[in-house]
Protein backbone atom coordinates (compact mmCIF):
# COMPACT_ATOMS: atom_id res chain seq x y z
CA UNK A 1 0.00 0.00 0.00
CA UNK A 2 2.85 2.45 0.53
CA UNK A 3 4.15 1.39 -2.93
CA UNK A 4 0.91 2.29 -4.54
CA UNK A 5 -0.38 5.26 -3.03
CA UNK A 6 1.82 7.99 -1.47
CA UNK A 7 -0.42 9.91 0.85
CA UNK A 8 2.11 12.60 1.46
CA UNK A 9 2.95 13.05 -2.02
CA UNK A 10 -0.61 13.47 -3.25
CA UNK A 11 -1.79 15.66 -0.19
CA UNK A 12 1.46 17.82 -1.48
CA UNK A 13 0.43 17.85 -5.24
CA UNK A 14 -2.63 18.81 -4.52
CA UNK A 15 -1.51 22.09 -2.08
CA UNK A 16 0.62 22.54 -4.75
CA UNK A 17 -1.68 22.22 -7.78
CA UNK A 18 -3.86 24.93 -5.33
CA UNK A 19 -1.05 27.82 -4.89
CA UNK A 20 -0.26 27.01 -8.91
CA UNK A 21 -3.74 28.33 -9.45
CA UNK A 22 -4.19 31.14 -6.82
CA UNK A 23 -0.68 32.49 -8.23
CA UNK A 24 -2.47 32.18 -11.85
CA UNK A 25 -5.42 34.00 -10.83
CA UNK A 26 -3.39 36.57 -8.79
CA UNK A 27 -1.18 37.30 -11.95
CA UNK A 28 -4.07 37.60 -14.39
CA UNK A 29 -5.41 40.13 -12.00
CA UNK A 30 -1.87 41.90 -11.86
CA UNK A 31 -1.42 42.35 -15.68
CA UNK A 32 -5.11 42.76 -16.43
CA UNK A 33 -5.58 45.48 -13.62
CA UNK A 34 -8.83 43.71 -13.00
CA UNK A 35 -10.43 41.86 -9.71
CA UNK A 36 -12.76 39.77 -12.23
CA UNK A 37 -11.84 38.40 -15.54
CA UNK A 38 -13.80 35.48 -15.84
CA UNK A 39 -17.47 34.46 -14.98
CA UNK A 40 -15.83 31.91 -12.49
CA UNK A 41 -13.92 34.56 -10.34
CA UNK A 42 -17.91 35.84 -9.31
CA UNK A 43 -20.71 35.51 -11.68
CA UNK A 44 -22.80 37.67 -9.52
CA UNK A 45 -20.23 40.64 -9.18
CA UNK A 46 -19.32 40.15 -13.11
CA UNK A 47 -23.19 40.66 -14.11
CA UNK A 48 -22.73 43.79 -12.33
CA UNK A 49 -19.69 44.50 -13.47
CA UNK A 50 -20.77 44.05 -17.16
CA UNK A 51 -24.08 46.05 -16.47
CA UNK A 52 -21.59 49.00 -15.32
CA UNK A 53 -19.11 48.51 -17.89
CA UNK A 54 -22.30 48.77 -20.37
CA UNK A 55 -23.44 52.44 -18.42
CA UNK A 56 -19.55 53.53 -18.84
CA UNK A 57 -19.61 53.25 -21.99
CA UNK A 58 -22.49 54.64 -22.82
CA UNK A 59 -22.20 57.59 -21.36
CA UNK A 60 -18.81 58.28 -22.99
CA UNK A 61 -21.00 57.65 -26.21
CA UNK A 62 -23.53 59.80 -24.62
CA UNK A 63 -21.00 62.67 -23.93
CA UNK A 64 -19.80 62.05 -27.75
CA UNK A 65 -23.33 63.03 -29.55
CA UNK A 66 -23.94 65.36 -27.02
CA UNK A 67 -21.01 67.59 -27.98
CA UNK A 68 -22.00 66.79 -32.12
CA UNK A 69 -25.14 67.78 -31.40
CA UNK A 70 -24.11 71.17 -29.54
CA UNK A 71 -22.03 71.65 -32.29
CA UNK A 72 -25.09 71.43 -34.78
CA UNK A 73 -26.92 73.40 -33.30
CA UNK A 74 -24.69 75.84 -32.52
CA UNK A 75 -24.12 76.67 -36.54
CA UNK A 76 -28.30 76.67 -36.81
CA UNK A 77 -27.85 78.87 -33.81
CA UNK A 78 -25.72 81.03 -35.92
CA UNK A 79 -27.94 81.37 -38.81
CA UNK A 80 -30.98 82.19 -37.00
CA UNK A 81 -28.65 85.01 -35.38
CA UNK A 82 -27.89 86.25 -38.74
CA UNK A 83 -31.56 85.87 -39.47
CA UNK A 84 -32.25 88.21 -36.56
CA UNK A 85 -29.96 91.04 -38.04
CA UNK A 86 -31.69 90.78 -41.31
CA UNK A 87 -34.90 91.16 -40.45
CA UNK A 88 -33.94 94.51 -37.63
CA UNK A 89 -32.30 95.79 -40.76
CA UNK A 90 -35.62 95.46 -42.62
CA UNK A 91 -37.43 96.58 -39.97
CA UNK A 92 -35.67 99.65 -40.11
CA UNK A 93 -36.17 100.02 -44.02
CA UNK A 94 -39.34 99.33 -43.58
CA UNK A 95 -39.90 101.85 -40.73
CA UNK A 96 -38.19 104.62 -43.02
CA UNK A 97 -40.44 103.90 -45.82
CA UNK A 98 -43.75 104.16 -43.44
CA UNK A 99 -42.10 108.30 -43.40
CA UNK A 100 -44.24 108.19 -46.43
CA UNK A 101 -44.58 112.22 -46.49
CA UNK A 102 -41.13 112.44 -46.60
CA UNK A 103 -39.87 110.24 -49.06
CA UNK A 104 -40.35 110.05 -52.37
CA UNK A 105 -40.83 107.06 -54.83
CA UNK A 106 -37.02 106.51 -55.52
CA UNK A 107 -36.31 106.59 -51.94
CA UNK A 108 -39.19 104.03 -51.81
CA UNK A 109 -38.03 102.00 -54.78
CA UNK A 110 -34.71 101.70 -53.10
CA UNK A 111 -35.98 100.65 -50.11
CA UNK A 112 -37.72 97.96 -51.86
CA UNK A 113 -34.69 96.79 -53.45
CA UNK A 114 -32.99 96.81 -50.03
CA UNK A 115 -35.46 94.61 -48.66
CA UNK A 116 -35.46 92.12 -51.73
CA UNK A 117 -32.14 91.31 -51.85
CA UNK A 118 -32.08 91.09 -48.34
CA UNK A 119 -35.10 87.91 -48.42
CA UNK A 120 -33.05 87.11 -51.18
CA UNK A 121 -30.41 85.81 -48.74
CA UNK A 122 -32.47 84.74 -46.57
CA UNK A 123 -33.75 82.11 -49.29
CA UNK A 124 -30.21 81.39 -50.03
CA UNK A 125 -28.67 80.72 -46.75
CA UNK A 126 -31.82 78.39 -45.42
CA UNK A 127 -31.68 76.01 -48.55
CA UNK A 128 -27.57 75.97 -48.15
CA UNK A 129 -27.28 75.94 -44.45
CA UNK A 130 -25.55 72.51 -43.90
CA UNK A 131 -23.76 70.48 -41.10
CA UNK A 132 -22.09 68.11 -42.56
CA UNK A 133 -24.48 66.81 -45.33
CA UNK A 134 -27.48 67.59 -43.49
CA UNK A 135 -29.29 70.96 -44.92
CA UNK A 136 -30.64 72.85 -41.55
CA UNK A 137 -33.44 74.96 -42.40
CA UNK A 138 -34.78 73.84 -45.82
CA UNK A 139 -37.72 71.96 -44.09
CA UNK A 140 -36.35 68.83 -44.53
CA UNK A 141 -35.62 68.76 -40.27
CA UNK A 142 -39.21 69.91 -39.27
CA UNK A 143 -42.39 68.19 -38.72
CA UNK A 144 -45.37 69.71 -40.92
CA UNK A 145 -48.66 68.92 -41.55
CA UNK A 146 -51.98 69.84 -43.77
CA UNK A 147 -55.76 69.99 -43.09
CA UNK A 148 -58.72 68.83 -45.46
CA UNK A 149 -62.08 70.42 -44.94
CA UNK A 150 -63.77 73.30 -44.93
CA UNK A 151 -62.67 75.55 -42.45
CA UNK A 152 -60.07 73.96 -41.38
CA UNK A 153 -56.52 74.79 -41.03
CA UNK A 154 -53.25 73.68 -40.02
CA UNK A 155 -51.20 75.69 -37.92
CA UNK A 156 -48.81 74.01 -36.19
CA UNK A 157 -46.91 70.86 -34.39
CA UNK A 158 -44.49 69.43 -32.61
CA UNK A 159 -41.90 66.99 -32.25
CA UNK A 160 -43.67 64.83 -29.68
CA UNK A 161 -46.09 64.89 -32.25
CA UNK A 162 -47.24 61.43 -33.87
CA UNK A 163 -47.47 60.57 -37.30
CA UNK A 164 -51.22 59.27 -38.07
CA UNK A 165 -51.63 55.44 -37.96
CA UNK A 166 -53.33 55.57 -41.01
CA UNK A 167 -53.32 57.15 -44.56
CA UNK A 168 -56.81 59.26 -43.72
CA UNK A 169 -55.06 61.11 -41.09
CA UNK A 170 -56.31 62.42 -37.84
CA UNK A 171 -60.09 63.17 -37.10
CA UNK A 172 -60.78 66.44 -36.75
CA UNK A 173 -64.57 66.94 -34.89
CA UNK A 174 -65.33 70.13 -34.10
CA UNK A 175 -68.69 70.45 -31.64
CA UNK A 176 -68.50 74.25 -30.98
CA UNK A 177 -67.31 77.08 -33.26
CA UNK A 178 -65.08 80.02 -31.46
CA UNK A 179 -67.30 83.22 -31.24
CA UNK A 180 -66.07 86.94 -30.35
CA UNK A 181 -67.11 88.86 -27.27
CA UNK A 182 -69.27 91.77 -28.30
CA UNK A 183 -71.75 94.62 -27.42
CA UNK A 184 -75.09 95.38 -29.21
CA UNK A 185 -76.81 98.06 -28.92
CA UNK A 186 -80.55 98.13 -27.65
CA UNK A 187 -81.82 100.42 -30.03
CA UNK A 188 -80.68 103.37 -32.76
CA UNK A 189 -79.53 106.61 -31.83
CA UNK A 190 -82.50 109.59 -32.73
CA UNK A 191 -81.53 112.73 -34.37
CA UNK A 192 -82.35 115.14 -31.16
CA UNK A 193 -79.45 112.84 -29.19
CA UNK A 194 -76.79 113.45 -31.58
CA UNK A 195 -77.80 117.21 -32.13
CA UNK A 196 -77.57 117.22 -28.09
CA UNK A 197 -74.35 115.24 -28.38
CA UNK A 198 -73.55 111.74 -27.58
CA UNK A 199 -70.43 110.67 -26.18
CA UNK A 200 -68.68 106.62 -25.06
CA UNK A 201 -66.36 105.33 -23.21
CA UNK A 202 -64.55 101.95 -24.16
CA UNK A 203 -62.17 99.72 -21.83
CA UNK A 204 -60.29 96.91 -22.80
CA UNK A 205 -57.28 95.38 -21.76
CA UNK A 206 -56.83 98.43 -19.11
CA UNK A 207 -56.86 100.81 -22.62
CA UNK A 208 -59.48 103.19 -22.22
CA UNK A 209 -60.43 105.30 -25.34
CA UNK A 210 -63.60 108.35 -25.06
CA UNK A 211 -65.37 110.44 -27.65
CA UNK A 212 -67.86 113.29 -27.18
CA UNK A 213 -69.40 114.57 -30.65
CA UNK A 214 -69.44 117.91 -29.71
CA UNK A 215 -65.69 117.35 -28.78
CA UNK A 216 -64.38 116.07 -32.12
CA UNK A 217 -64.16 119.10 -34.84
CA UNK A 218 -64.43 117.26 -37.77
CA UNK A 219 -67.11 115.12 -36.64
CA UNK A 220 -69.11 117.43 -35.55
CA UNK A 221 -68.74 119.36 -38.51
CA UNK A 222 -69.76 116.52 -40.57
CA UNK A 223 -73.14 116.01 -38.29
CA UNK A 224 -73.85 119.27 -38.69
CA UNK A 225 -73.90 119.44 -42.21
CA UNK A 226 -76.33 115.56 -42.40
CA UNK A 227 -78.79 117.62 -40.23
CA UNK A 228 -78.76 120.75 -41.87
CA UNK A 229 -79.83 118.90 -44.83
CA UNK A 230 -82.12 116.87 -43.20
CA UNK A 231 -83.72 119.88 -42.08
CA UNK A 232 -83.59 121.88 -45.60
CA UNK A 233 -84.85 118.96 -47.46
CA UNK A 234 -86.75 116.23 -45.48
CA UNK A 235 -88.20 114.60 -48.55
CA UNK A 236 -84.88 113.88 -50.10
CA UNK A 237 -82.84 113.67 -46.62
CA UNK A 238 -85.37 111.70 -44.45
CA UNK A 239 -84.88 110.90 -40.78
CA UNK A 240 -84.10 107.54 -41.42
CA UNK A 241 -81.65 107.86 -43.84
CA UNK A 242 -80.21 110.28 -41.99
CA UNK A 243 -80.20 108.66 -38.89
CA UNK A 244 -78.40 105.22 -40.56
CA UNK A 245 -75.71 108.15 -41.98
CA UNK A 246 -75.33 109.27 -38.84
CA UNK A 247 -74.73 105.92 -37.26
CA UNK A 248 -72.03 105.00 -39.10
CA UNK A 249 -70.17 108.30 -39.44
CA UNK A 250 -70.42 107.53 -35.45
CA UNK A 251 -69.22 104.03 -35.94
CA UNK A 252 -66.29 105.29 -37.82
CA UNK A 253 -65.06 107.91 -35.65
CA UNK A 254 -65.15 105.87 -33.15
CA UNK A 255 -63.48 103.05 -34.69
CA UNK A 256 -60.62 105.66 -35.46
CA UNK A 257 -60.26 106.74 -31.94
CA UNK A 258 -60.16 103.21 -30.65
CA UNK A 259 -57.09 102.45 -33.38
CA UNK A 260 -55.01 105.45 -32.00
CA UNK A 261 -56.08 104.30 -28.31
CA UNK A 262 -55.05 100.51 -28.93
CA UNK A 263 -58.44 99.48 -28.52
CA UNK A 264 -58.47 95.57 -29.99
CA UNK A 265 -62.08 95.96 -30.84
CA UNK A 266 -64.06 96.25 -34.06
CA UNK A 267 -66.94 98.63 -34.41
CA UNK A 268 -69.87 99.17 -37.15
CA UNK A 269 -73.30 98.56 -37.64
CA UNK A 270 -75.25 95.70 -36.88
CA UNK A 271 -78.09 94.46 -39.33
CA UNK A 272 -80.75 96.43 -37.68
CA UNK A 273 -78.56 99.49 -38.14
CA UNK A 274 -77.06 99.84 -34.52
CA UNK A 275 -74.08 100.17 -33.26
CA UNK A 276 -72.13 96.90 -32.33
CA UNK A 277 -69.09 96.44 -30.92
CA UNK A 278 -66.94 93.45 -31.23
CA UNK A 279 -63.78 92.62 -30.00
CA UNK A 280 -60.69 91.68 -32.78
CA UNK A 281 -60.47 88.16 -31.38
CA UNK A 282 -62.06 85.11 -30.69
CA UNK A 283 -62.63 83.31 -27.10
CA UNK A 284 -63.43 83.81 -23.89
CA UNK A 285 -60.84 85.51 -22.41
CA UNK A 286 -60.41 88.68 -24.35
CA UNK A 287 -63.57 91.20 -23.30
CA UNK A 288 -63.59 95.02 -23.37
CA UNK A 289 -67.06 97.09 -21.81
CA UNK A 290 -68.61 100.04 -22.97
CA UNK A 291 -70.95 103.25 -21.63
CA UNK A 292 -72.92 106.25 -23.47
CA UNK A 293 -74.81 108.93 -21.89
CA UNK A 294 -77.75 107.78 -24.09
CA UNK A 295 -80.34 105.95 -21.79
CA UNK A 296 -81.27 102.87 -23.18
CA UNK A 297 -78.28 102.22 -25.50
CA UNK A 298 -76.41 99.71 -23.77
CA UNK A 299 -78.19 100.11 -20.65
CA UNK A 300 -81.50 101.43 -18.91
CA UNK A 301 -79.74 104.34 -17.50
CA UNK A 302 -76.60 107.13 -18.77
CA UNK A 303 -73.37 105.76 -17.86
CA UNK A 304 -73.94 101.99 -17.20
CA UNK A 305 -71.38 100.07 -17.82
CA UNK A 306 -72.20 97.16 -20.22
CA UNK A 307 -69.73 94.54 -20.02
CA UNK A 308 -69.34 92.11 -23.59
CA UNK A 309 -70.51 88.90 -23.78
CA UNK A 310 -70.54 86.10 -25.87
CA UNK A 311 -66.95 84.98 -26.71
CA UNK A 312 -66.19 81.39 -27.05
CA UNK A 313 -63.13 79.32 -27.84
CA UNK A 314 -64.01 76.51 -30.20
CA UNK A 315 -63.94 72.96 -28.74
CA UNK A 316 -63.86 69.80 -30.39
CA UNK A 317 -62.30 65.94 -30.80
CA UNK A 318 -58.80 65.17 -32.20
CA UNK A 319 -59.27 61.68 -33.22
CA UNK A 320 -61.82 60.88 -30.70
CA UNK A 321 -59.84 62.60 -27.90
CA UNK A 322 -61.21 65.48 -26.32
CA UNK A 323 -59.07 68.92 -27.52
CA UNK A 324 -58.20 71.86 -25.86
CA UNK A 325 -59.93 75.22 -27.77
CA UNK A 326 -58.38 78.71 -27.19
CA UNK A 327 -59.77 80.92 -29.72
CA UNK A 328 -60.16 79.87 -33.02
CA UNK A 329 -57.38 76.85 -32.15
CA UNK A 330 -57.80 73.50 -30.98
CA UNK A 331 -54.90 71.74 -29.66
CA UNK A 332 -54.09 67.96 -29.43
CA UNK A 333 -54.22 66.94 -25.78
CA UNK A 334 -51.02 66.07 -23.99
CA UNK A 335 -49.83 62.39 -23.67
CA UNK A 336 -51.71 61.24 -26.89
CA UNK A 337 -50.45 60.57 -30.29
CA UNK A 338 -51.70 64.00 -31.32
CA UNK A 339 -50.23 66.10 -28.67
CA UNK A 340 -48.64 69.77 -30.33
CA UNK A 341 -51.21 69.17 -33.09
CA UNK A 342 -52.92 72.84 -33.35
CA UNK A 343 -55.26 73.38 -36.23
CA UNK A 344 -57.86 76.61 -36.68
CA UNK A 345 -61.31 76.61 -37.35
CA UNK A 346 -61.89 79.89 -38.89
CA UNK A 347 -65.61 79.84 -39.51
CA UNK A 348 -67.99 81.50 -37.31
CA UNK A 349 -71.78 81.89 -36.31
CA UNK A 350 -73.56 84.37 -38.31
CA UNK A 351 -76.57 86.65 -37.72
CA UNK A 352 -79.86 86.30 -39.59
CA UNK A 353 -82.94 89.07 -40.27
CA UNK A 354 -86.21 87.24 -38.86
CA UNK A 355 -89.28 88.75 -39.51
CA UNK A 356 -91.60 89.21 -37.19
CA UNK A 357 -95.12 89.42 -38.35
CA UNK A 358 -98.59 89.77 -36.97
CA UNK A 359 -101.86 87.51 -37.37
CA UNK A 360 -102.45 88.90 -40.91
CA UNK A 361 -98.73 88.13 -41.80
CA UNK A 362 -98.07 92.26 -41.99
CA UNK A 363 -94.32 92.89 -41.18
CA UNK A 364 -94.79 94.23 -37.84
CA UNK A 365 -90.47 94.32 -36.92
CA UNK A 366 -87.59 91.97 -37.01
CA UNK A 367 -85.26 90.89 -35.23
CA UNK A 368 -81.62 89.12 -35.13
CA UNK A 369 -81.28 85.09 -34.63
CA UNK A 370 -77.46 83.76 -34.37
CA UNK A 371 -77.07 80.56 -35.77
CA UNK A 372 -76.73 77.45 -33.79
CA UNK A 373 -73.55 75.14 -34.06
CA UNK A 374 -75.57 72.31 -35.33
CA UNK A 375 -76.52 74.54 -38.38
CA UNK A 376 -73.04 74.40 -38.98
CA UNK A 377 -71.31 71.94 -37.57
CA UNK A 378 -73.83 69.17 -37.64
CA UNK A 379 -71.78 66.62 -39.34
CA UNK A 380 -69.73 64.13 -37.61
CA UNK A 381 -66.47 65.20 -38.87
CA UNK A 382 -65.34 68.55 -40.06
CA UNK A 383 -62.00 67.09 -41.98
CA UNK A 384 -58.78 65.62 -41.26
CA UNK A 385 -55.11 66.62 -40.36
CA UNK A 386 -52.15 65.01 -42.13
CA UNK A 387 -48.80 65.33 -40.06
CA UNK A 388 -45.25 64.64 -41.46
CA UNK A 389 -42.51 64.15 -38.62
CA UNK A 390 -39.19 64.72 -39.93
CA UNK A 391 -37.96 66.42 -36.81
CA UNK A 392 -34.40 65.90 -35.64
CA UNK A 393 -33.88 63.43 -32.83
CA UNK A 394 -30.52 63.48 -30.29
CA UNK A 395 -29.49 60.42 -28.54
CA UNK A 396 -28.51 62.40 -25.35
CA UNK A 397 -28.71 59.64 -22.49
CA UNK A 398 -26.55 55.88 -22.21
CA UNK A 399 -30.04 54.46 -22.76
CA UNK A 400 -32.96 53.84 -24.45
CA UNK A 401 -35.41 56.55 -25.56
CA UNK A 402 -33.63 59.09 -23.90
CA UNK A 403 -33.46 61.47 -26.94
CA UNK A 404 -33.87 65.69 -26.82
CA UNK A 405 -35.92 66.41 -30.20
CA UNK A 406 -36.42 69.74 -32.26
CA UNK A 407 -38.07 71.01 -35.19
CA UNK A 408 -35.76 72.82 -37.42
CA UNK A 409 -38.50 75.07 -38.99
CA UNK A 410 -38.66 75.67 -43.17
CA UNK A 411 -36.64 79.18 -43.30
CA UNK A 412 -37.78 80.04 -46.69
CA UNK A 413 -39.30 83.79 -46.68
CA UNK A 414 -42.80 82.23 -48.28
CA UNK A 415 -43.02 79.75 -44.74
CA UNK A 416 -42.33 82.90 -42.52
CA UNK A 417 -45.05 85.16 -40.44
CA UNK A 418 -47.51 83.52 -42.51
CA UNK A 419 -51.02 83.87 -41.47
CA UNK A 420 -51.22 87.73 -40.09
CA UNK A 421 -54.00 89.43 -40.86
CA UNK A 422 -53.09 92.71 -42.65
CA UNK A 423 -55.01 95.07 -44.95
CA UNK A 424 -52.16 94.46 -47.77
CA UNK A 425 -53.16 90.97 -47.67
CA UNK A 426 -49.31 89.69 -47.71
CA UNK A 427 -49.36 85.70 -47.31
CA UNK A 428 -45.72 85.91 -45.77
CA UNK A 429 -42.22 87.55 -45.31
CA UNK A 430 -41.85 86.76 -49.27
CA UNK A 431 -44.73 89.47 -50.22
CA UNK A 432 -43.12 92.28 -48.52
CA UNK A 433 -43.83 95.63 -50.02
CA UNK A 434 -42.73 99.12 -49.20
CA UNK A 435 -43.70 101.22 -52.26
CA UNK A 436 -46.69 102.71 -50.24
CA UNK A 437 -47.78 103.64 -47.01
CA UNK A 438 -50.13 101.04 -46.01
CA UNK A 439 -47.90 98.68 -47.25
CA UNK A 440 -44.77 99.81 -45.17
CA UNK A 441 -47.38 99.42 -42.17
CA UNK A 442 -48.14 96.15 -42.90
CA UNK A 443 -44.60 94.80 -43.59
CA UNK A 444 -43.70 96.15 -40.43
CA UNK A 445 -46.27 94.30 -38.85
CA UNK A 446 -44.93 90.90 -40.43
CA UNK A 447 -41.56 91.49 -39.45
CA UNK A 448 -42.29 91.96 -36.00
CA UNK A 449 -44.09 88.19 -36.32
CA UNK A 450 -41.29 87.23 -37.84
CA UNK A 451 -38.61 88.55 -35.14
CA UNK A 452 -40.85 86.65 -32.57
CA UNK A 453 -40.96 83.50 -34.31
CA UNK A 454 -37.11 83.52 -34.31
CA UNK A 455 -36.64 84.67 -31.33
CA UNK A 456 -38.79 81.72 -29.51
CA UNK A 457 -36.97 79.30 -32.26
CA UNK A 458 -33.30 80.50 -30.48
CA UNK A 459 -34.48 80.28 -27.23
CA UNK A 460 -35.57 76.47 -27.70
CA UNK A 461 -31.69 76.04 -28.88
CA UNK A 462 -30.31 78.02 -26.52
CA UNK A 463 -32.05 76.48 -23.82
CA UNK A 464 -30.61 72.86 -25.34
CA UNK A 465 -27.14 74.17 -25.16
CA UNK A 466 -27.42 75.18 -21.84
CA UNK A 467 -29.02 71.59 -20.27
Amino acid sequence: MRVNHNTAAINSLRHLSSTTKDTQRNLERLSSGLKINSAADSPAELMISEQMRTQVSGLNQAVKNSETSISMVQTAEGVLSEFSSMLISMRQLALHAANDGAADEKMLQADQLEVEELLSTMDRIAVSTQFGTKVLFDGSNAVDGVAVGDGLTFYSASPVTQQAPTKQGYSVDIEQVAARAEVNAGRRISLEEIEKGASFVLKENNRVMEMDTNEERNLKKNIQQLLGNFRRSPETFSRENTEARLADLIGRSLQKKADESGLAVIIGINENGMLKVKHEHYGSRPNFAVSTNLSGLFGEKPGTIKLSSGGQDVSGYIQGDLAIGEGQFLHGAQGSPTEGIVVQYDKELGNRVVYIKDEQGRVIGQKLVKQTNEELVGKDVEGYVHITQRSVVYQVGANRNQTVSFSLDNLRTGQIARDVENTSEFKSLADLDLTSSAGAQDSIKLIDKAIQDIGVLRGNLGSFQKN
